[in-house]
């Protein structure tokens, strides 16, 4: 085990969650009226739901550490934890609160994260691992997404991605494992 990158790992998944949490916060205020409200999944398909989105992720860790060259257990952990996370934007929606539907899942969100995974935590291969779990995450998911959210609230359907998505995510974790065996070299 490669205890180098626990820090840096678990920085990443701090940060990712942090900013979904803000992305989502934002997007509660700054939505314009008549946006689609989100709704919580039903509770009983919640954990097949988790999942499916983790064993995305775990496999996504593994096609990493293929690109690494080495296995490698942070990666394991790293892309399904985003994978995952991203559905933190439906907590307003398991509280109660009145949301827009998907903030987290944008474009605009993944720039911010892969930018803020650069700057703060200083790893490439960490932030293109991070593309790789919300890539995963989009080709798993279905029903409608906002690509520009908070920017735009205008919506359109996953479905027709899922293969493209799930394209982007494997060839993003490849990338982020032969970003790290460079970094390592």
């Amino acid at each position: 085990m490669n205890n180098q990158n626990f820090r840096p790992v678990i920085l990443t998944i701090i940060l990712y969650a942090v900013l979904a949490l803000v992305f989502t916060a934002v997007s509660m205020v700054s939505r314009p009226s008549g946006t689609l409200v989100g709704v919580l999944r039903p509770l009983d398909e919640i954990p097949a739901h988790v999942f499916l989105l983790a064993a995305g992720g775990l496999a996504l860790g593994f096609l990493a550490s293929l690109g690494l060259r080495r296995f490698d257990i942070w990666l394991v952990i790293l892309i399904p934890s985003v994978v995952v996370l991203t559905d933190l934007d439906h907590l307003p929606s398991a509280l109660g609160l009145v949301q827009a539907v998907r903030p987290v899942h944008s474009f605009v969100f993944l720039a911010v994260s892969f930018v803020a995974v650069a700057m703060i935590i200083r790893r490439l291969d960490l932030s293109v691992a991070v593309m790789s779990g919300f890539f995963a995450h989009l080709g798993v998911d279905t029903g409608i997404f906002p690509p520009l959210s908070p920017l735009s609230f205008s919506y359109y359907h996953l479905g027709p991605f899922q293969v493209e998505f799930l394209a982007a995510a494997s060839a993003c974790a490849l990338a982020a494992g032969l970003l790290g065996r460079r970094r390592t070299r």
